[in-house]
């Protein structure tokens, strides 16, 4: 074997590794995914990183969201 053709070899089996890295890359990405939303399906609703974080607002304070939501509404739908 010649050296170009050594050269044309060394430089084929590195684009080759290339490929497969960024296809690892790519799987490795997927599975994380997959995790993510498998343990988010066995969790529940108020056990998701978003639930409560409208709990600690003071004009939410003793009411429901629907509660809440009505009187938002009034108070923005109303002409004065």
């Amino acid at each position: 074997m010649n050296k170009l053709e050594e050269s044309l070899k060394v430089q084929h089996i590195l684009q080759e590794i290339d490929r497969l890295i960024g296809e690892m890359v790519h799987l490795r990405g997927q599975v994380s995914a997959l995790k993510s939303s498998t343990a988010q399906a066995g969790r529940s609703v108020r056990e998701r990183d978003y639930f409560g974080m409208w709990a600690d607002r003071e004009d939410m304070e003793g009411q429901s969201a629907r509660e809440w939501l009505e009187y938002l509404r009034v108070q923005q739908w109303t002409r004065y």
